[in-house]
């Protein structure tokens, strides 16, 4: 069964888990931190180039239930770890990632898909750069693209763009697929 058709993901139409997988196949990260877990395709996607590696692991946190608008839930997720045979690769958390930030942890990538705005990514990069434990480690972000920017949610309630925070320099990233939903990557 082909991933990309089995598990809903705003990143399956354009294969962008495809990508998740070839970076952490060039990047060769052991621990990778996932935000905003959904149904498992990414996690899933970065667990399958770990497991073809033969090390590293992914600390996969959501809210779950707690989060008021599309989520899944931890059993769902295990269920589709399971299935594609990486359960021992991830470990499902409960967590905010601002939460995360502010004890400091170490990591070689983490990847964010958690409804992103421009607020929430500069506050990241900027709180992940300056955490002395995290150097020469990859951001990975959904988003990034002038199109993502105009997702209906973002226009609706007037959220803070982020193509803007590239054009002016403030988080230097780079748009790794301009495909929809889009996926950029800064390394701090």
């Amino acid at each position: 069964m082909f991933l990309d058709d089995d598990i809903p993901s705003s990143y399956s139409e354009n294969n962008i888990g495809q990508q998740l997988k070839e970076i952490i196949l060039t990047y060769k990260p052991k621990k990778v931190v996932e935000f905003g877990v959904l149904n498992g395709y990414s996690t899933i996607h970065m667990a399958q180039a770990l497991k073809e590696i033969g090390e590293g692991h992914v600390y996969a946190y959501d809210l779950w239930e707690k989060y008021p608008y599309r989520h899944s839930t931890k059993e769902k997720v295990l269920e589709n770890l399971k299935k594609y045979k990486v359960e021992n690769y991830v470990s499902l958390e409960d967590g905010d990632i601002f939460e995360w930030i502010e004890k400091k942890e170490n990591f070689d990538l983490i990847h964010v898909d958690i409804s992103n705005d421009g607020e929430k990514i500069q506050k990241i990069y900027n709180s992940l750069r300056a955490n002395k434990n995290s150097k020469n480690s990859i951001i990975l972000f959904e988003g990034g693209t002038k199109e993502r920017d105009q997702i209906e949610w973002m226009v609706k309630y007037n959220k803070e763009k982020i193509y803007p925070l590239l054009e002016s320099g403030q988080v230097p990233y780079k748009i790794i697929s301009e495909k929809f939903p889009g996926l950029s990557m800064v390394i701090i």
